[in-house]
């Protein structure tokens, strides 16, 4: 899957915050006066979204559409359930694992690279709205109810790349699709009160082959009407 480069496309551009967006640091004690749940930082202070998160959900909505769509498609995250422990031929690994990797008996590495994506512009402040937490078995307000959620403000713009190597045209197309179905659903927490929205605006795709690298040929660049068309032969995005 790996042994040869045959093409290497990157993605360019901006996601942009439509509403507010909560991307979690998971902080496990709070102390007295503190935001409940902040966004993740780095070291310099600034919210950024991992990869990681990015790769998660774009993954998430791929399976959900591949299934949809009368795929067979494994059941991550618990390795004993993916293609890597279930199937003895990488040949016969689920679209999603072919794409986004998987591990097991059989591990492979993901086809898809989601860089960190940093903001755009340097952010000043960021939101803090309170919350009430609900007890579902109970229906009431919960004891120690209220909480703080940090989240950037709409209309912030983070650094968008995405990298991909040797997809087929099947597999572009579902990465293509599941991009286009975050936007409709959301990215990062609290989502259910509006956060999370986001809008991918690619503005540049490149082709490199291993001749581009060889100095030997040249890449294939499109923006404008050219990248329209390349997104509609693509996938439609």
């Amino acid at each position: 899957m790996f042994e040869k480069l045959e093409r290497r496309i990157i993605f360019s551009g901006k996601i942009e915050a439509v509403t507010p967006l909560h991307i979690g640091s998971g902080k496990p004690e709070v102390e007295i006066g503190e935001v409940d749940m902040p966004v993740l930082t780095d070291p310099n202070g600034q919210p950024y979204i991992p990869g990681s998160s990015l790769k998660g959900r774009v993954r998430a909505e791929a399976e959900r559409i591949a299934r949809e769509e009368g795929l067979t498609v494994c059941k991550p995250p618990d390795v004993r359930n993916m293609c890597g422990s279930l199937k003895d031929n990488i040949e016969d690994f689920c679209i999603c694992c072919r794409i986004f990797g998987t591990a097991g008996n059989i591990s492979i590495a993901s086809k898809v690279k989601f860089r960190d994506a940093y903001p755009a512009e340097k952010i000043g402040t960021l939101l803090e709205r309170t919350g009430i937490a609900i007890d579902r078995e109970k229906g009431t307000v919960s004891k120690h109810a209220l909480y703080t959620i940090q989240a950037v403000p709409a209309g912030t713009k983070f650094s968008l790349e995405i990298v991909a190597e040797n997809l087929a045209d099947d597999e572009l197309k579902l990465l293509l699709a599941a991009l286009k179905s975050v936007e409709d659903s959301a990215l990062g927490g609290s989502s259910t009160r509006g956060f999370g929205k986001v809008k991918f605006n690619i503005e540049n795709v490149r082709e490199r082959t291993a001749k581009y690298y060889l100095g030997e040929g040249e890449e294939k660049v499109f923006t404008g009407e050219s990248l329209k068309e390349w997104l509609k032969e693509k996938g439609g995005f």
